[in-house]
């Protein structure tokens, strides 16, 4: 039983890298026997919650493209905290950026068999190589937007090509989610009505900043809120995986209400 998921922003700023690395915090600390990677396939690092990670996609891409990938070097190289593996993306400092999806799409495929789960952050660039080779290696993807007109925007113009890549096959996460935002989720049913999938929402953390400041994901502050539904959206990838719920293994207090899954709802 293993799987490879992938965060695709509908548009930058989305809190894409957060919400992918709360998940794979929290699934790594309620399965000690799991080994989960985190992997950045975008045209970015992707660290900036992950001090003290030493893999990356440019370190990776020579072999890559000679096709000589030691896959237990890989992993060794990547370990970060226990049972949590990390690789950064592609860092524009250090490289040229150009990335063929084949590239990452081969590597997800061969390092799906060292890892019981591998949680991908694509960024929001449908256009990069990396990102593109993870939508296409995905078991399930997850669309992030957050309520404001230019990802609404950027989400309608990008539905057609979505459509053909069969993104967003898990829904859409409205995260930083605000029950007083304008942009309700009924209003954005009703605007995105080409979108045939779910939409759950993330809610906003006060915390957000100091999360950023200090460098850490949002999942260590105990934040009730955003606590709950990013164990509910980490259940959706475990119940799409074939495991059990993270409620069903030990009580949780994030866990005590249901996701919100609002794509119901009427304005």
């Amino acid at each position: 039983m293993s799987g490879i998921y992938t965060f695709f922003g509908v548009d930058h700023k989305c809190g894409t890298s957060m919400l992918c690395q709360s998940i794979a915090e929290l699934i790594s600390k309620e399965m000690p026997d799991w080994k989960i990677l985190v992997i950045h396939t975008e045209g970015a690092p992707g660290t900036d919650y992950a001090a003290g990670a030493k893999e990356s996609m440019e370190r990776i891409r020579p072999e890559l493209a000679e096709g000589l990938v030691d896959i237990q070097d890989i992993m060794a190289r990547s370990k970060w905290q226990n049972n949590l593996y990390l690789i950064s993306g592609a860092d524009p400092l250090e490289g040229d950026g150009k990335y063929h999806p084949n590239l990452s799409d081969h590597l997800l495929r061969q390092l799906k068999g060292c890892f019981d789960l591998i949680l991908c952050d694509s960024g929001s660039q449908i256009d990069h190589g990396l990102a593109l080779g993870s939508l296409f290696a995905s078991d399930g993807i997850f669309l992030v937007m957050i309520q404001a007109e230019s990802a609404i925007r950027r989400f309608e113009r990008l539905l057609p090509l979505y459509h053909k890549l069969n993104v967003a096959t898990l829904g859409c996460l409205i995260n930083r989610f605000q029950d007083k935002n304008p942009y309700t989720v009924g209003y954005l049913r009703e605007r995105l009505d080409r979108f045939a999938g779910d939409f759950y929402t993330v809610g906003e953390s006060s915390l957000g900043m100091v999360a950023e400041a200090e460098g850490r994901s949002l999942i260590h502050y105990r934040d009730k809120v955003f606590g709950k539904d990013v164990c509910s959206a980490a259940n959706l990838i475990l119940s799409d995986i074939g495991a059990a719920p993270i409620g069903e293994r030990v009580k949780n207090p994030w866990n005590l209400l249901k996701f919100r899954n609002t794509s119901k709802i009427e304005c």
